[in-house]
């Protein structure tokens, strides 16, 4: 066996009839080319051919980071809007598969005092406040829901116009202290648009 020098493609390993994966001129053999393409062929093809996930097993993952997110947050709470919005871009970071994510914090009374919303785009990461007027965010399902049954929900699909203009479904948990709810948290993930 002979050596192999992969910054010139050099080796004496395997060579059948004397030919390397060189030509004389330093040119790769015909031979290394259709290796080369037909390996190629093989990762494009395989690459296409990924299944998506599973989306029961994607919600598993979902309810138990999303859960882990919360005790984090109960025993650490991060000191204002700025910090949870980088918070939640960790949080999204560490979770590739989920689009965005939201953190409505709420008064003693239950009111929303603001609520960052991270979620990707083409470009990475985009953040926003769902708290503003336009959005009626104490309305929303994500938000009324948890906030009423004080436990953890799915929604149904829905389209989030003011949010990420996606279609999505959202899981959201309570986050408690001492005194009660003090946030709502989700994770949301994209899903197709449901049929007419």
């Amino acid at each position: 066996m002979g050596t192999f020098k992969w910054w010139s493609m050099t080796a004496r390993v395997g060579r059948r009839g004397g030919q390397g994966f060189l030509s004389d001129g330093g040119r790769l053999s015909r031979a290394a080319m259709v290796l080369l393409f037909a390996m190629l062929a093989l990762v494009v093809t395989q690459g296409c051919g990924e299944d998506a996930p599973d989306p029961e097993a994607l919600r598993g993952s979902v309810v138990s980071a999303l859960d882990t997110l919360a005790a984090e947050l109960a025993e650490d709470r991060p000191a204002d809007a700025a910090a949870y919005t980088e918070r939640l871009q960790a949080y999204l970071s560490e979770n590739p598969s989920f689009f965005g994510s939201a953190a409505a914090l709420v008064d003693g009374s239950g009111s929303v005092i603001t609520s960052p919303y991270v979620y990707r785009t083409d470009d990475g990461y985009e953040s926003l406040d769902l708290a503003v007027s336009s959005y009626h965010i104490e309305t929303q399902e994500w938000f009324a829901a948890p906030m009423a049954a004080e436990a953890s929900i799915w929604t149904a699909p829905y389209f989030d116009a003011g949010g990420g203009e996606v279609w999505m479904v959202t899981r959201s948990v309570p986050v408690r202290d001492a005194e009660g709810i003090f946030a709502i948290i989700t994770t949301d993930l994209v899903v197709d648009a449901p049929a007419e």
